[in-house]
């Protein structure tokens, strides 16, 4: 379970990495109005996927007996800030021109950061610190 739970908090800041990339990458193609379509879907994909990782290493952890009542809003803050990810993502892919999909790429990004921020601090847990689990 110790193991787990140190991927887990560990992957914490690959998702707060890949998430400042995806911002500055994004917030740079909004602003200078250029931006290549192979780049946003990696940078994309690389923030989505860590954060999916991040959420099967939460569950896995629940499924193993690592329960307490503060979990319930981190997990909707950490499926919310998935969901928002996933969802810009594709509605960006789809938009008429590639500004506007980096536009919505950008905010996606920036609304599922502060999720996962918020989600982080439901726990009682600092956003760049460590602790043991909490078993109450």
């Amino acid at each position: 379970m110790q193991m787990l739970f140190m991927a887990h908090s560990g992957v914490r800041y690959l998702v707060l990495l890949a998430g400042i990339v995806a911002l500055v990458y994004f917030a740079y193609a909004v602003a200078s109005k250029k931006g290549d379509a192979r780049t946003a879907r990696i940078v994309g994909s690389a923030f989505t996927g860590l954060i999916d990782l991040q959420i099967v290493l939460g569950l896995l952890m629940v499924a193993f007996g690592l329960f307490y009542s503060a979990l319930i809003g981190h997990m909707f803050m950490m499926i919310a800030a998935a969901a928002v990810a996933h969802g810009s993502m594709r509605f960006g892919r789809s938009a008429p021109d590639v500004a506007r999909g980096n536009t919505i790429r950008l905010l996606g990004v920036a609304v599922s950061l502060a999720l996962v921020v918020g989600g982080i601090m439901a726990i009682g847990r600092s956003v760049f610190g460590s602790g043991s689990p909490t078993l109450i």
